[in-house]
């Protein structure tokens, strides 16, 4: 049920996307004479015909699409005089819409992606309330974790390290305290059910310190619909620019990530959905986001790289080589498909199993290590003399 609910939720995102380019190319007073509300691909299924519009679902079931007549490159010459079909009257083909129209049409998926984020956000807000994070989890380790060697076990909530607090904090407060402290032994304080332990973690030389997913335990606070408001419509903006400065750490080599197709946007809102309808609901807002923002990068074939050759013309006054411009978003669209094959692939393939031997040899430390720091003890308790760590 959660994949279903993942692979809609998706779907529903890019339907929106679409529906803000036919929205805004009928202001515009474009001819849009196709959108497809359902699926990619030929024509399975004519739903009806609505002031020059014929409403379609296509055969392979996931997105959707918008074509307005005269904005592809290679409907400009469809006769010996290179003229375009006469649009219905009232409207106008995208090539000799003015300038402000298509720049409308063409940012108007981006913008009704940003439009349904601060929806969802600003209902979410008024209704359930805004997280704060309350205390950081532990949620998985490898198998050469040093936490994972000290007796930490996933679900330990981390109270404090060498005595500083760290409640009150989703992650980031521990993870500045233990970058200060690489290669040192520290006391961490962990919460697991009911007991309070304290546990001698040596952390690693060199980020990161603990080989450790950390997740925050939030609680949602009632606030009130104004403020429910301003905070929603300042949140997908928020989220860019987390993001943007993701993407160029990531560019620049100072972030080590995977880059993820289809299928792990879907893996990841089945897991926001497993957590609850207001994770879901919330990361459904996030892909939102996302969607918007990504379409709006000056690359060739998205949303953001023709808003490049609009602007050019609203600078230069002259409309851009249309050769040009046909095979620039002719390579950036074979460029876009392979990437976003190689991404499925890799989504589809997984990472590959470790070695057995290594496997083995890797549980090996971990079970010596555990041994040698004698596990977790109960806060309070005496430290053992043979893990009792001599003053400086």
């Amino acid at each position: 049920m959660t994949w279903f609910l993942a692979i809609l939720a998706l779907s529903v995102l890019i339907i929106i996307h679409e529906f803000g380019h036919y929205a805004c190319a009928r202001i515009g007073g474009m001819h849009v004479d196709r959108f497809s509300v359902l699926g990619i691909g030929p024509v399975i299924l004519r739903l009806f015909t609505w002031k020059g519009t014929e409403f379609v679902i296509s055969a392979i079931p996931f997105g959707a699409y918008v074509h307005i007549v005269g904005m592809e490159p290679e409907e400009y010459a469809l006769d010996e005089k290179g003229e375009l079909p006469k649009p219905p009257p009232g409207t106008r083909n995208f090539r000799d819409s003015p300038l402000w129209a298509r720049l409308l049409a063409i940012a108007g998926g981006p913008l009704f992606n940003y439009i349904a984020a601060i929806l969802i956000v600003v209902g979410v807000f008024t209704t359930v309330g805004v997280q704060t994070p309350v205390a950081t989890t532990i949620a998985s380790m490898t198998v050469d974790s040093p936490a994972l060697a000290a007796g930490v076990e996933p679900g330990d909530e981390i109270l404090a390290i060498d005595g500083e607090s760290m409640l009150g904090d989703g992650g980031p407060k521990v993870i500045e305290a233990t970058k200060a402290k690489l290669g040192q032994t520290i006391e961490l304080e962990v919460r697991r059910g009911d007991a309070e332990l304290v546990c001698n973690v040596t952390l690693n030389p060199e980020p990161p310190a603990l080989n450790a997913q950390l997740a925050a335990r939030v609680e949602w606070t009632a606030i009130n619909p104004a403020e429910a408001t301003v905070l929603g419509v300042k949140w997908p903006f928020e989220k860019t620019k987390q993001q943007l400065v993701g993407l160029w750490s990531l560019m620049t080599g100072k972030l080590d990530a995977k880059v993820g197709g289809p299928v792990a946007i879907a893996k990841a809102i089945k897991v926001s959905a497993d957590r609850g309808w207001v994770d879901f609901i919330m990361f459904s807002a996030l892909i939102s986001t996302l969607l918007g923002m990504f379409n709006l990068l000056p690359l060739p074939a998205l949303d953001g790289g023709r808003l490049v050759f609009l602007i050019y013309e609203l600078i230069t006054r002259r409309p851009p080589n249309k050769l040009l411009e046909e095979r620039v978003h002719t390579v950036g669209m074979i460029a876009l498909l392979a990437l976003i094959a190689w991404a499925t692939f890799n989504d589809v393939k997984g990472e590959p199993p470790p070695k057995t031997w290594a496997t083995v040899k890797a549980q090996f430390d971990v079970d010596v290590a555990k041994l040698e720091a004698r596990g977790c003890r109960a806060k309070g308790e005496a430290v053992p003399a043979a893990t009792a760590v001599p003053a400086e």
